[in-house]
């Protein structure tokens, strides 16, 4: 969980360096108003972005989709970075960060219940009916994700705002017991 953390601290210092969050404070906001000493610089967000973006090497699943790449974190686990456009587009915009969970399409399977942003299911491979692998057939393997919207946007006819996107698609799973 703690590497997830740093996964993360470094993925809102890139998001900031590439223009889509506020600065970001090394130790955040302080009482007495921010300590632009503490503010990293463009040469620094620019390593970091070099150096995370190249630990995005994993495909979880398949068809890959190509607006997403993935980073695998722990067994089972991964974080990933969605964006608006497929990842080879000029000019394109880092819409969310997130993190996923390997598990079935089964109800029991959801981490949370859905409570903690795990909402929308994706298959590892896509079954037969279910367009782009969101959701599947009951028991199908692959990933609970949970998106991190980085700003306020309308996409898919849902509007968006920073923070855990718990209105993201989300796919309604089964009960497999």
């Amino acid at each position: 969980m703690k590497r997830l953390f740093w996964i993360f601290a470094l993925v809102l210092s890139f998001s900031a360096w590439v223009g889509y969050l506020t600065p970001v404070y090394a130790s955040g906001d302080h009482a007495g108003g921010h300590d632009d000493s503490l503010h990293a610089s463009g040469g620094t967000l620019h390593s970091v972005g070099v150096k995370l973006g190249k630990q995005f090497t994993f495909e979880p699943v398949n068809p890959p989709l190509k607006n997403h790449i993935w980073m695998k974190t722990d067994p089972g686990k991964v974080a990933f970075f969605h964006f608006a456009k497929p990842v080879n587009a000029k000019k394109n915009k880092l819409l969310f960060m997130g993190d996923a969970i390997k598990g079935r399409f089964c109800a029991e399977d959801q981490p949370d219940g859905g409570k903690t942003g795990f909402v929308h299911f994706h298959s590892a491979k896509v079954a037969p009916g279910h367009k782009h692998g969101h959701g599947g057939e009951k028991g199908q393997e692959g990933y609970w994700l949970r998106h991190i919207a980085l700003g306020e946007f309308d996409m898919m006819g849902i509007h968006f705002t920073p923070g855990i996107a718990h209105n993201f698609k989300a796919t309604k799973a089964p009960s497999c017991s």
